[in-house]
């Protein structure tokens, strides 16, 4: 009897041990952590392949972790791919939901990603719980992590840090913030005390006509207004995608100093086309084209891919307070640090031209 009570606190103990190991090891290959939602995740403690829902979060986790990528959002173009490194160029097109919601669930379980990253859309920040609980439901045991990707250009900080320290790449995280809150204060404190009359009158010309534009306080064109700018476009803001149409009329009308275009074709036609040849920006030569490699330095999406924009904005409209060299100096950095890429002298000078020059 008394053998017998001794073997089974002795298999007793067997099992606590056991289970307590078990316990441990799970433990150790877990990390918890509360997501833009407040949802609370375990996820693996060493993240080893991402996917990301949306191009805004994708090139933040570009610019943190581009090894950890598994899939791009929409194809890459050939102007892209001349700034991308090779390694990271044949990823997988998988789409998402981001206003083209194209996404496939089983294309995105089929890449067999430690984690998804559910970031803005085009209406915003992540709000519907069920709708990301819905999606969730989709994709099964792989966890779908909600990110504040803010349409605020003051706001980038808290995501990177935040895509950061889930994927264990804090140094990389750090350096980029850091570098973010440079700009935003270089920024500032070029342009704070700018009186409202003194302020650079800009147009923010869209579409292959010029004639679509996003006024003040459409996250289009937050640049404009942060880098100490006067949005000239007298129009409401256009929800989702922007883009309002506009008439020449109104254009000529609001006489703008500056005119910011997103198409490089437009951006040189202008200048040589009569019916805008009484616009003070057009008179001047004010007519600057957006860079777009790789990606954007103004809008579409407006992101973390917009951080080099802050002292390009800051050059093209006050170009006495911030030089060209200066700017060269804060692009390369930039290009080096956080998209891999040597630029050469010729890259640099063609990307910050009136119209950007690509080799």
């Amino acid at each position: 009897m008394k053998k017998g009570r001794i073997t089974a606190i002795f298999l007793l103990l067997i099992t606590i041990v056991c289970i307590s190991s078990v316990s441990a090891d799970i433990s150790l290959s877990e990390q918890k952590v509360s997501d833009a939602l407040g949802r609370e995740l375990a996820i693996p403690a060493e993240v080893t392949g991402v996917l990301s829902t949306a191009p805004p979060t994708t090139m933040t986790l570009y610019l943190v972790a581009p090894e950890l990528m598994l899939g791009w959002n929409s194809e890459l173009t050939p102007l892209q791919e001349k700034y991308i490194p090779e390694e990271y160029q044949d990823i997988p097109v998988i789409g998402g939901w981001f206003g083209k919601t194209d996404g496939n669930f089983e294309t995105f379980i089929g890449l067999s990603p430690d984690i998804i990253f559910e970031g803005r859309t085009i209406t915003g920040d992540p709000t519907d719980i069920n709708a990301v609980e819905d999606r969730q439901s989709q994709f099964g045991s792989i966890p779908l992590v909600t990110v504040h990707d803010t349409a605020n250009i003051s706001g980038y900080a808290k995501s990177i840090t935040f895509i950061g320290d889930i994927l264990n790449k804090k140094e990389k995280a750090d350096a980029l913030v850091a570098y973010y809150q440079t700009a935003l204060k270089t920024v500032s404190d070029s342009v704070s005390s700018i009186p409202e009359e003194a302020k650079v009158k800009v147009y923010y010309a869209e579409g292959p006509d010029g004639l679509a534009t996003d006024p003040s306080g459409s996250q289009h064109a937050m640049l404009i207004d942060y880098c100490g700018g006067k949005n000239v476009a007298e129009t409401t803001v256009t929800p989702g995608y922007g883009m309002t149409p506009v008439s020449l009329e109104q254009v000529l009308s609001w006489n703008p100093d500056v005119i910011i275009a997103s198409d490089s074709n437009f951006a040189t036609s202008v200048l040589t086309d009569p019916l805008w040849k009484d616009i003070h920006a057009v008179q001047s030569g004010r007519v600057y084209g957006v860079p777009l490699a790789p990606f954007s330095w103004f809008d579409r999406p407006p992101g973390t891919n917009q951080i080099p924009g802050l002292y390009w904005m800051l050059h093209t409209l006050y170009p006495e307070k911030y030089s060209s060299e200066q700017l060269k100096k804060k692009i390369s950095e930039f290009y080096s640090s956080f998209y891999g890429v040597d630029l050469t002298a010729s890259e640099l000078d063609g990307l910050v031209s009136d119209v950007p020059v690509y080799d």
